[in-house]
């Protein structure tokens, strides 16, 4: 091994240990977010963070995904600062960091495509684990050299086809949540009776198209949001009723009219169910 080999290795194990606690400490913050339904730090109350978080993808049987990710980089840390054969540690912290790099990229691609939503806690944990994956692959000639490039193959789909088959499964098909032919996530049972109480009972969803926090507070909705009585501000929209919002001195977006008070920036479900009246919380 040449000088600048064994440099690389000198701080491998030290930058894996960094990272790891630093991605279990964001997954444990993310987990007792989830328990307390608390507002995340630098997010907005409604904001595309809470989106994410209070989708339905957000869990798998009631165990938090953040709490999975607690677990995850918690092994990760473990098998690095424990005393055991390199062929060991590195095979061990390959399928930890594999398994944890495709879940986070299938994560990733459900808040891009499904959610339409992008929460910055999650982006910042899915980036950690891609280094960690690429640092332990990336040495796999110094702790394992006799694995062969077939069985590493193998090793690797297998990872991948549990991953993805058991998250497609659990996440889908054993909840109670879909995907419109548009794609759009289907709302659970709270997020339609919210949506249809807020309607019946006179609430109106004051925004712009051109709005972010409006299309992350209607994200939040999932496909219920068909049913939030939405008045579109900007001229240029589609249905436009800017001077309705100006009769009523809608200054700021989304601004919700309910009960008829008026309440200014996005706000999450459960809020807006105490502010409607709304009491069934399954």
């Amino acid at each position: 091994m040449g000088s600048k080999d064994k440099t690389k290795s000198k701080y491998f194990k030290p930058i894996i240990l960094i990272l790891s606690v630093i991605g279990f400490l964001l997954s444990v913050y993310l987990t007792y977010l989830h328990y307390t339904e608390g507002q995340a730090a630098f997010c907005s109350q409604g904001s595309e963070c809470d989106a994410v978080r209070q989708s339905s993808y957000s869990s798998i049987f009631g165990i938090p995904v953040a709490l999975l990710g607690a677990v995850g980089y918690a092994l990760i840390f473990w098998f690095t600062y424990v005393s055991i054969s390199k062929r060991a540690r590195w095979l061990l912290l390959y399928t930890i960091s594999l398994a944890g790099f495709v879940f986070s990229a299938y994560l990733t691609y459900l808040e891009l495509f499904v959610i339409k939503a992008i929460c910055l806690y999650c982006l910042v944990s899915a980036i950690i684990m891609t280094i960690i994956f690429v640092m332990v692959a990336y040495r796999k000639s110094e702790f394992y050299p006799k694995l062969s490039s077939l069985h590493t193959a193998v090793l690797t789909i297998c990872v991948l086809g549990v991953v993805i088959i058991g998250s497609n499964a659990f996440q889908s098909d054993g909840l109670d949540i879909g995907l419109d032919a548009d794609g759009t996530m289907t709302a659970n049972s709270f997020q339609l009776g919210l949506a249809q109480h807020l309607r019946q009972s006179g609430a109106k969803m004051y925004g712009s198209y051109k709005c972010s926090h409006c299309n992350a507070q209607k994200a939040l909705f999932g496909d219920a949001s068909k049913y939030v009585d939405y008045v579109e501000c900007d001229p240029a929209g589609q249905n436009a009723k800017p001077t309705m919002c100006l009769s009523r001195g809608i200054m700021n977006y989304p601004t919700w009219e309910i009960n008829g008070k008026y309440y200014e920036g996005a706000k999450s479900l459960q809020e807006l169910s105490q502010l409607s009246g709304y009491n069934n919380t399954q």
